[in-house]
């Protein structure tokens, strides 16, 4: 480890163990990338998305609200209505004829659990596309819920619900506003909504897409910041793209060609600096 890494580790430290946490001073040295030692980054990310407050004081407090609130979700979301497992510190609701699965009102309990199957639907979609050959995405957490992993509860794994459903995928409506390539009618919709929708996940590998996350989280407009990169994308391989035609250049920006992310998040900076 370099003399300049453990100095960057302990500026980290020394911003994290005051007992207000000092954010613009976090965010200036979270841009430029977070280390991973010591659980910095995790801890990093937590307080730049504003899971955990800016008092070091009640984060104890606010991490056990925080899983009893996931635990709330699990029961009010995914775990099917009339089902519920005694040991488990869930009553099980009677199924009555006023509410059933075929109950067409909107204020039904099972009318909302079909419906939250589109949302789930979608972030299990989201999941399998993050890099789905990494181990990571498979682990357990270091706090799970017995509810849905103990293996003699009755309830469907998230997994096995969305498997089991059955829904219409919605079609994205077409954006008119943009166009890469006049002549070539490269449309932004062919690759940024990729780009965009899943934070280019899929462009990098994944030590690189977490640096890239790194500098999105850390600014203060992060999903701004996030369409600067996207630009410092197109304008760093300007020169290709003029030069190559539909499929060349179709290619190009599905297989994004450029691997070093600091030059892309240096150029980025330089256009959020200059508007």
């Amino acid at each position: 480890m370099s003399s300049l890494h453990k100095s960057r580790i302990a500026d980290f430290q020394d911003v994290l163990k005051e007992p207000t946490i000092a954010l613009e001073k976090l965010r200036e040295l979270s841009f430029s990338g977070i280390p991973c030692e010591g659980g910095l980054r995790c801890l990093c990310w937590k307080i730049l998305l504003n899971y955990l407050p800016l008092e070091r004081a009640s984060w104890t407090a606010i991490l056990a609200k925080q899983r009893e609130l996931y635990a709330q979700f699990l029961r009010e979301m995914i775990i099917q209505p009339g089902i519920a497992k005694a040991n488990m510190g869930v009553s099980r609701e009677d199924v009555t004829f006023e509410d059933h699965p075929l109950n067409p009102n909107p204020d039904s309990r099972w009318n909302t659990y079909f419906k939250d199957n589109e949302v789930l639907l979608q972030i299990d979609k989201d999941v399998r596309r993050l890099c789905p050959d990494i181990s990571f995405f498979q682990r357990a957490t270091e706090y799970p819920c017995l509810l849905i992993l103990d293996p003699q509860n009755e309830f469907e794994t998230l997994r096995k619900r969305v498997e089991q459903t059955t829904l219409k995928s919605q079609t994205v409506a077409r954006n008119r506003s943009g166009v890469t390539n006049q002549e070539q009618n490269i449309k932004p919709q062919f690759f940024a909504f990729r780009w965009l929708t899943l934070l280019l996940s899929q462009e990098f590998l994944l030590p690189d897409v977490i640096r890239i996350w790194d500098s999105l989280f850390a600014d203060d407009n992060r999903f701004d910041f996030l369409l600067l990169v996207c630009c410092a994308m197109l304008i760093l391989i300007r020169e290709q793209l003029l030069e190559g035609d539909f499929t060349v250049n179709m290619r190009l920006l599905q297989d994004y060609p450029i691997t070093d992310v600091c030059q892309i998040l240096q150029k980025a900076k330089e256009l959020q600096d200059s508007q």
